[in-house]
């Protein structure tokens, strides 16, 4: 939730916001613990050895946790610092970097402080830079600068699920309530703050 409170902050203040993806983040990882693995197909001799690996994959319990704290330590390097209230959110001035796996949300006074960041970045992850946010995380992004508004959508969402359910004929209706009406608890009911 912390993308969408940063990109209101973002409109309400004129900031600007881009986002970045990091191509492969799992395989970024090193693991510091014993973790073996069979022979991957085409490698294997014919014998039960099998691979030690120094690298998180994907599939692998732990690689999230390893991706994280690669790209935590790297922000330290950097400067940044995670808020308190959310670990995924790392600041530094007023520049701010929201984290979803490997979705990045820039947050910052200008395109040349952020463009830094994305230069950095690009020199220790290969990464794709999707410039300014209009597509975050499955949401539909639609900036008003002028108005210091954004709205979020998943038109997008709902379209590939009424497809994916063969639902995209259908005749929508109204719920079986009037908008207007007012929901009544039963007679004898108790809300639990009243027990």
């Amino acid at each position: 939730m912390s993308y969408k409170t940063l990109s209101a902050i973002a409109a309400a203040l004129d900031l600007e916001t881009e986002q970045m993806d990091v191509k492969t983040a799992f395989l970024y990882g090193n693991i510091d613990e014993e973790i073996y693995v069979a022979q991957p197909e085409g490698l294997s001799n014919g014998t039960k050895q099998v691979c030690w690996l120094n690298k998180a994959l994907y599939r692998l319990k732990q690689s999230p946790r390893v991706w994280y704290n690669t790209l935590a330590d790297y922000h330290w390097e950097l400067g940044f610092e995670p808020l308190a209230a959310d670990l995924s959110v790392f600041a530094k001035g007023h520049t701010f970097m929201a984290i979803y796996v490997d979705d990045l949300l820039l947050v910052g006074l200008s395109k040349p402080d952020i463009q830094a960041i994305k230069d950095c970045l690009n020199a220790n992850f290969d990464m794709t830079d999707l410039g300014p946010c209009s597509y975050y995380l499955g949401m539909s992004v639609t900036w008003d600068r002028p108005k210091c508004t954004l709205r979020l959508g998943q038109r997008g969402y709902m379209e590939k699920v009424l497809q994916d359910f063969s639902m995209w004929e259908s005749n929508p209706v109204d719920t079986p309530m009037a908008r207007n009406d007012l929901v009544k608890a039963p007679e004898g009911y108790q809300a639990p703050e009243d027990l």
